[in-house]
């Protein structure tokens, strides 16, 4: 004989346990952290690229205030 709990099985709805709960609430956490050390560091790799630049336009000005210093024009009427 087929029962009915063969062809038509009823699911029973699993308890609420703590543990689920706490697991889903640390994954939000987790996920919100992430997310947070990913705006961190999109932040950090800005400002290090802002970095080199600043940097790079220091070495050319340095650069054009001593060429300015090398002028062998002057020095040309002496020899």
């Amino acid at each position: 004989m087929i029962t009915l709990n063969k062809w038509y099985p009823m699911i029973q709805p699993r308890p609420v346990d703590m543990q689920s709960i706490a697991f889903e609430r640390a994954v939000k956490k987790v996920e919100q952290e992430y997310k947070e050390a990913l705006k961190c560091h999109k932040e950090v790799k800005k400002t290090e690229e802002l970095d080199v630049e600043l940097y790079n336009k220091r070495g050319r000005q340095n650069t054009i205030e001593l060429s300015s210093f090398d002028d062998t024009r002057r020095f040309k009427i002496f020899v």
